[in-house]
């Protein structure tokens, strides 16, 4: 496993979209405009695609679930209590701290962790990963918007909180990425296959789908700043690249005993950086905006240490 054939030419497609956005080569709206045909149409169009053709018998195994999901939601319960316990402005305070939660354990996976495991592992891992990852943002957004909202309604019993669930909604069953996941994955399940056009079609429209994401992963981070609160996003940070996927590690290798594929999957899409979408959430709730949208920059920059330290030790299990 070359490490560095594998992160310097996605790094590199990062580093670019940075360029042009930071140099105002492509203007706020250029971005703008690509990011909606691209998380809109291709993104849902590669992942609609593999999911329904992807092989996924051999590949159903509970321990998998519970190997991911177990140290996601202990990650998020520790960084919950953290912020509940020891922020200065938002201790004992419900909503602030599930919304801190979510930035120090959601991981970017379809941006980040597919393309990672494909140069590391090839398609083989693909499967597996959509599998784990169709509840990944369904669980975290519906986790941290219940507990917002009864915070939220606990000290305002009178505000309606009906938008912020339609906003959720949005966020979870509409939205394009969870919603060609599932549909991929209903159609997997039924005994019917895609029409050979339609098949190569979504393969046409999906094939710039990761290049695209990565370089307006790029972008993204000229639009966010660290300003404030970093001592709780380097905490979050710390969680989301070490913590979380040194736990999935231990659970998976040393509890569980699963295979070496499997290992290597639910490792690297728990070492992946905080995922932009927690920031769409901070957004909706209107509280710790900085803080998540501090640990998306300061996460992205760092994965690109950690990450490659994950697939050396990894690398290494295979030997």
């Amino acid at each position: 496993m070359n490490i560095i054939e594998i992160i310097l030419p996605l790094a590199l497609i990062c580093f670019l979209g940075y360029g042009c956005a930071k140099h105002s080569w492509l203007s706020k709206a250029d971005i703008d405009a690509i990011s909606k045909l691209t998380f809109k149409l291709l993104i849902p169009a590669f992942l609609f695609q593999k999911m329904a053709t992807t092989e996924l018998a051999g590949n159903v195994n509970i321990n998998y679930f519970f190997a991911f999901y177990g140290p996601l939601l202990f990650s998020y319960s520790i960084a919950y209590l953290i912020n509940y316990s020891f922020h200065t402005e938002h201790k004992t305070h419900s909503a602030p701290s599930s919304v801190f939660a979510l930035g120090a354990s959601y991981s970017n996976t379809v941006i980040v962790g597919i393309p990672v495991l494909i140069a590391a592992f090839g398609d083989n891992s693909i499967s597996l990963v959509f599998l784990i990852i169709t509840f990944h943002s369904a669980l975290l957004f519906t986790l941290t918007s219940v507990l917002a909202i009864n915070s939220q309604r606990q000290n305002d019993p009178n505000k309606v909180k009906d938008a912020i669930w339609h906003k959720l909604a949005q966020q979870t069953l509409l939205n394009p990425l969870v919603a060609s996941i599932t549909l991929g994955l209903i159609v997997n399940l039924l005994p019917i296959s895609l029409p050979a056009v339609l098949n190569n079609t979504l393969i046409l429209l999906g094939s710039p789908a990761i290049a695209l994401a990565l370089f307006l992963l790029g972008c993204s981070l000229t639009f966010y700043r660290i300003k404030q609160q970093k001592y709780f996003i380097t905490f979050a940070t710390i969680m989301k690249l070490i913590v979380l996927p040194a736990l999935v590690y231990i659970t998976s290798k040393h509890l569980l005993k699963l295979p070496y594929e499997v290992i290597c999957t639910l490792v690297i899409i728990s070492a992946c950086p905080t995922g932009v979408n927690a920031y769409l959430i901070a957004k909706i709730q209107n509280i710790q905006r900085e803080t998540v949208a501090g640990t998306i920059v300061a996460s992205t920059l760092c994965c690109l240490i950690t990450l490659p330290c994950w697939l050396w030790l990894l690398s290494k299990d295979a030997l």
